[in-house]
């Protein structure tokens, strides 16, 4: 039994010995050091919202008097009103017979505290009086408070970097395909000419030209699809859709595995920064496809959906494991999540042994 249980045990056996009217004997002698100990503030109430028992911590901070003065009501010495605050967990408690709780500031004590009140019932079923509990929370509030402005300032840089990197991807991606690319092509053309006005005879000359000629023409290609990876020119040029089917071509023949693509009529079209993060996401679930799921088949449906744009992406592989999606090191995963936090959206990982796993996500269209 945690000493939570076991604080309520002794509570309540305490209380029903005194609606018994065994307080004299029974609770100082058997439960007054235990009820003392507590540093909570703890007062029993009668029906009439009397206190009729209260541990030395209530004493202290609520300032009562002898525990028998006439009408101690408990709003007086919590609240300092002549009258029940409203959404007293006392009051509920009667009402309903069950326990009842409230997180409040508290003027009186100067305090953010937790209330907590416990109904204690006779045998006969009857709701005999109140057990009640007040809890000073204000450091945990504050350091949850302080955790909270933490977390949205590490979101707040999660979301600036991405954007920042999505933006020196596209200045790289720029730059190396309009500088080199328009340079190599300058030296195709210079090769080319070259290679025109060479003597017939010098065919070991003619060779290296044409090697050179296939070198740049390799490099050409190589320095496209680094552009493209980086940033393709389809997304801000034509859009999601048209991205994502070059995505899913490129996946094809980079693993072998079909990647069947089916884009809905009617998406409409969204802005550049969400159909990046749609796009950001497709990439890292192919990503993870290649290189976990151990699948033969990948089906990728994108929707409008109530007012959501909703991309679902299915394998049939091993499926992913309940562990592996909330597991601290499964990065990728982390960062789909992060992406869609940002715009408010949804997202859904489903896995089923030698089925498959399936990722849902929908993004507001914002409009």
């Amino acid at each position: 039994m945690n000493e939570e249980a076991l604080f309520h045990t002794i509570i309540r056996k305490s209380f029903n010995k005194i609606s018994n009217n065994a307080l004299s004997d029974v609770w100082v002698k058997e439960w007054r050091e235990v009820f003392d100990a507590f540093p909570d503030v703890i007062t029993i109430h009668d029906p009439s919202f009397n206190i009729v028992a209260a541990n030395a911590a209530a004493q202290r901070h609520l300032q009562l008097p002898a525990i028998h003065h006439p009408r101690m009501k408990c709003y007086r010495y919590y609240h300092g009103s002549e009258c029940l605050k409203a959404g007293c967990p006392g009051y509920k408690c009667l009402r309903t017979g069950r326990p009842a709780g409230l997180e409040t500031f508290e003027p009186k004590l100067g305090k953010v505290v937790e209330i907590r009140a416990i109904p204690q019932i006779d045998s006969r079923g009857r709701i005999t009086g109140v057990l009640h509990i007040v809890r000073d929370i204000t450091r945990w509030k504050r350091s949850e408070e302080m955790l909270k402005a933490s977390s949205d300032q590490l979101r707040s840089l999660t979301d600036h970097l991405q954007s920042v990197r999505e933006e020196e991807r596209k200045h790289v991606a720029r730059e190396i395909h309009d500088e080199l690319g328009q340079a190599l092509t300058a030296l195709k053309m210079d090769l080319f000419w070259l290679g025109k006005r060479l003597p017939e005879g010098h065919r070991a000359v003619h060779e290296k030209t044409r090697s050179m000629l296939n070198l740049v023409e390799e490099t050409a290609r190589v320095v496209q699809r680094i552009s493209s990876e980086l940033r393709p020119g389809l997304l801000d040029d034509l859009g999601l859709q048209a991205a994502l089917e070059w995505q899913a071509q490129e996946f094809e023949e980079r693993t072998g595995i079909p990647c069947e693509l089916t884009l809905y009529s009617g998406n409409g079209n969204l802005d550049q920064e969400r159909a990046t993060t749609v796009f950001r996401i497709f990439q890292e679930t192919l990503t993870n496809v290649m290189r976990h799921a151990e699948a033969t088949r990948v089906r990728v449906t994108l929707q409008k959906q109530d007012g959501h744009v909703v991309m679902k992406v299915q394998d049939n592989g091993k499926g992913i494991r309940e562990r592996q999606i909330t597991h601290p090191t499964s990065l990728g995963l982390i960062g789909i999540r992060e992406r869609i936090r940002h715009w408010g959206g949804t997202v859904t990982i489903r896995g089923r042994n030698n089925e498959g796993t399936t990722v849902t996500v929908g993004i507001p269209l914002g409009i």
